[in-house]
């Protein structure tokens, strides 16, 4: 698990490391905690899936805390927010960021144990991340939040859910196989796989992304695309009111 923490306080990220190192021997959960200062110096190590929780602090940088909120929600819909912060009055807007929690300074070590143990219980796997390798770079990014992926060769293009476009040395077969058990991937047609999550409307034989991209679908299959998506939300909706 890889948490950063965001206070422009040095002395407090010493406390929550120290906190979070003691539940991580407890928990026997293997945790790696990064401190930042600024706004600035956490977006620039940020993307999706590099954090899986973030504690943020609202008074930094001018009280720009919950800007910086709406930054990380705006990128990743997984990463874990948990604001640590001085004051109660922020918290019906800090929610509005679906933060986990919202902890007012001072913090207790127990308090940290039990939260962290919270939060392994409902954070997405590892397993939920595609890994790959782009432009001699190695990218990981939450299958949730890809919208699409198109063959090209011996190569796939990618899109992510926030604009950004990536292409790999890989075959829809290796992709699909990597996604075993990640429902949301639908082919729609040779070489085309989208997640079901981002359709917008499939309508006269084309299938409508929310990203604004248009792809054809299989003619003698559209009825059948169309059928699994509509079960695809519905199994969602139910799933959503357990």
């Amino acid at each position: 698990m890889n948490i950063a923490i965001v206070d422009d306080e040095p002395e407090a990220i010493k406390t929550l490391e120290k906190y979070i190192s003691q539940a991580s021997k407890e928990l026997n959960l293997p945790i790696e905690t990064a401190g930042f200062t600024s706004s600035e110096s956490f977006m620039s190590a940020f993307s999706p899936g590099v954090f899986h929780i973030v504690f943020l602090d609202i008074y930094i940088d001018d009280n720009d805390g919950l800007q910086l909120a709406g930054h990380i929600r705006a990128e990743s819909e997984n990463t874990m927010i948990i604001f640590c912060t001085t004051s109660r009055e922020n918290m019906p807007e800090a929610f509005r960021y679906h933060a986990f929690d919202y902890l007012v300074k001072p913090v207790s070590a127990d308090r940290i144990k039990v939260l962290l143990s919270d939060a392994q219980k409902v954070l997405p796997s590892i397993n939920h991340y595609l890994t790959f390798v782009s432009n001699r770079q190695e990218i990981r990014i939450p299958y949730s939040e890809l919208v699409w992926t198109q063959s090209q060769g011996h190569y796939l293009r990618l899109k992510r859910r926030n604009g950004d476009e990536y292409t790999t040395r890989m075959t829809t077969r290796e992709f699909m196989t990597n996604a075993t058990g990640e429902k949301r991937f639908l082919t729609i047609n040779k070489g085309i796989v989208v997640n079901m999550d981002r359709i917008k409307r499939i309508e006269n034989g084309n299938c409508s992304m929310t990203d604004g991209t248009v792809f054809p679908i299989k003619v003698r299959q559209s009825a059948r695309i169309e059928q699994l998506w509509q079960d695809y939300m519905f199994d969602q909706l139910r799933e959503g009111q357990r």
